[in-house]
């Protein structure tokens, strides 16, 4: 037999000014009956899952009565007490009495018993109708796109009457109740979130509880970006399709906002990009609409200026940049750097600026906390490596453009890394410069290539270059590069022997084992 819950009639909006003084954890129960109360004294009379809805003659919720009704309602199996709110605040051991019982007591502005209960009564009665009308609240909420995944969750959550929470592809958090995520754990719920063709589904926790997913789909064509997470009591029978149809419904309505707020980030990103475009094409000499809007931007033009340049290094698929630039922005200010990202043809950049030189000559906060922002955003996306580039300090206008140049040289170099979060540096007296002037070579680099070219074509997964990067990396050490690629010592050996008998040169010849270290670092890397 299908039934309501508390939860689910406050949902409804039949109540208006209402408040859950405590209890809340008992909202989840099945309503069975919602019943005007004649006094405390009667409570033991009334059936298990009953509502008692008692008007300011029969109880008055910061009275010592409160506490007898609840103790005795829990006793008699309510599923809930409604009374008439208070001038004076509900004693603080009033509430934690109804949250140590669970049972819901619910105080609104003005209440009349039997018209509450007549309210009520055809919903609890015909939970089919309950349905049809938490389908109809839900379409009026989200009529209008929520503004973050905190109010999308918080509103769901009211309107189905349970735990609501928002989470990605790999069950992590973003917004709402950590009561909803914790059957997210099995297994079989688990395949669902990541699997390849996103649907609604439904998975019975025992008894009439459920948990409820609904994809949040940004491409129709692609995987899901969100997943949300419903988990409900009594949500059987004519209940269960309303309660399905009014997930979809919010996850449509959120999907609407994430893609305007892509598309206004992305604007922004447009205009930011055109305006540094300017910048760099004006030199030490910018227009003073130039000059108004960079201010506006908070960009300083004088003074000097390092640069740093991020990118992705690899990323799995449905990784959405946009996305990635809040993250960033966000890690970067806690760090002490108020950064706004302009899109580069490679990545994103952004510059600080001092008033003096000596201010700008030491490199090591700035490069402490880009390091920091980028592993802790790594840390949130599984399989997305970033790198960066500081370049040196420069004075004025244009030296805006040469440490963007050595930023994103810098950003090139750290592409060769393997390691988290990887940042170069290239300042006046950098050794990093010669590496620069190597890579830049385009002959130098063919023939870099060509002597990898056997390898490439033996073992087209690269796990042949990959042992050989590593294994230069750690000074010829067999067991290092077997700890560091997760394998054993021998199988590194048999590599290593597949590898020698490969190449045109000899590893153990000083000369030809820094050219095919270099190689090795530069595979992949577009230098151009």
């Amino acid at each position: 037999m299908s039934t309501v819950t508390l939860g689910q009639l406050l949902g409804m909006g039949l109540l208006t000014g209402y408040e859950v003084f405590g209890g809340a954890a008992g909202l989840d129960r099945p309503v069975r009956m919602v019943v005007p109360g004649a006094g405390v004294a009667g409570i033991g009379e009334l059936s298990p899952g009953s509502v008692v809805v008692f008007g300011p003659e029969q109880l008055v919720l910061d009275e010592l009565a409160a506490d007898l009704a609840l103790r005795l309602g829990r006793g008699a199996g309510l599923s809930g007490i409604i009374a008439q709110r208070p001038d004076r605040p509900v004693p603080l051991v009033t509430r934690r009495l109804a949250d140590k019982l669970a049972l819901p007591l619910v105080g609104v502005e003005a209440v009349a018993p039997a018209a509450v209960a007549a309210t009520f009564d055809p919903y609890v009665r015909a939970p089919e109708i309950a349905g049809l009308r938490i389908l109809g609240t839900t379409a009026q909420r989200f009529q209008t796109a929520p503004t973050s995944a905190e109010e999308l969750t918080r509103t769901l959550a009211q309107t189905l009457g349970g735990p609501v929470a928002l989470v990605d592809a790999e069950s992590r958090p973003v917004a709402g109740d950590p009561a909803a995520r914790e059957p997210l754990h099995r297994p079989e719920i688990r395949a669902r979130l990541a699997g390849g063709r996103p649907a609604a589904e439904t998975f019975p926790l025992g008894s009439s509880d459920v948990v409820l997913l609904h994809p949040v789909l940004l491409d129709r064509a692609g995987p899901a970006s969100f997943w949300l997470v419903a988990r409900l009591s009594t949500a059987t029978g004519a209940l269960l399709e309303p309660l399905r149809q009014s997930l979809a419904i919010a996850a449509l309505s959120f999907a609407v906002y994430v893609a305007g707020n892509t598309a206004a980030l992305e604007r922004e990103s447009r205009q930011r990009a055109l305006l540094l475009g300017e910048i760099l094409d004006q030199g030490d000499s910018p227009a003073p609409r130039t000059v108004e809007r960079a201010a506006a931007l908070g960009w300083r033009l004088a003074g000097w200026h390092t640069a740093v340049q991020l990118a992705v290094r690899e990323s799995r698929p449905g990784t959405r940049p946009a996305e990635l630039v809040e993250e960033l922005e966000e890690q970067l200010s806690g760090g002490g750097i108020r950064a706004r990202l302009v899109e580069r043809p490679d990545g994103w950049a952004f510059w600080t600026t001092a008033e003096s030189e000596p201010e700008a000559l030491d490199p090591g906060p700035l490069l402490a906390a880009v390091r920091s922002a980028l592993l802790a955003v790594e840390a949130a996306h599984r399989g997305l490596a970033l790198c960066a580039g500081v370049g040196g300090a420069h004075p004025g206008t244009a030296g805006i453009q040469r440490s963007l140049e050595e930023a994103r040289q810098a950003c090139l170099l750290a592409r060769t890394e393997h390691g988290a979060a990887s940042v170069e540096h290239l300042d006046a007296v950098s050794m990093k410069r010669l590496l620069v002037g190597w890579y830049a070579s385009g002959t130098l680099r063919s023939v870099a290539a060509e002597v990898l070219t056997p390898l490439r074509e033996a073992d087209p997964s690269g796990e042949l270059v990959r042992t050989l990067r590593r294994y230069l990396d750690q000074e010829s050490s067999a067991t290092e590069t077997a700890a560091l690629l997760g394998v054993h010592r021998n199988t590194v050996m048999q590599r290593l022997d597949r590898i020698r008998k490969l190449l045109p040169v000899n590893l153990d010849d000083p000369d030809d084992r820094v050219v095919v270290h270099l190689a090795v670092r530069a595979v992949g890397v577009d230098w151009t």
